[in-house]
């Protein structure tokens, strides 16, 4: 039986390679750290509709293919919009270790051995291949 250690992808990997992917995982890990909150979607104001009226704050966001509003206080906004960014953050460096990980996972470990297609025959002649 393998051990955890010698059984793990991440010793098929050249020193270079690890360095990357360490360097996207403390990237992701300082993005979420200090942001307690994650949110999608965008936030909005809304200009008044007479000049007594006040700003008026929505977010909207996209929930199986559908788009979903919620009215916020100006506070709530401002909190969301702490979170949208947050989590942006966290989107674009989980992105990069996906990145990392997957060039890291094809460029070290052996490929597929891939097959060439015959060239067809019509009707048992060969095919004349036209030099351009």
């Amino acid at each position: 039986m393998k051990t955890q250690e010698q059984s793990s992808p991440s010793t098929c990997f050249s020193a270079s390679v690890l360095r990357d992917i360490q360097t996207a995982y403390r990237t992701l890990e300082s993005s979420v750290s200090g942001h307690p909150c994650l949110a999608q979607g965008s936030v909005n104001a809304i200009a008044p509709k007479s000049p007594a009226g006040n700003v008026t704050y929505t977010w909207t966001r996209k929930v199986r293919a559908k788009t979903i509003t919620v009215a916020l206080s100006e506070e709530q906004a401002n909190a969301f919009r702490l979170a949208i960014t947050a989590n942006r953050r966290v989107e674009e460096a989980l992105s990069r270790l996906r990145e990392v990980s997957q060039t890291a996972i094809l460029s070290s470990l052996p490929n597929v051995t891939k097959r060439h297609a015959k060239t067809p025959e019509i009707h048992g002649l060969p095919t004349v291949h036209k030099e351009a």
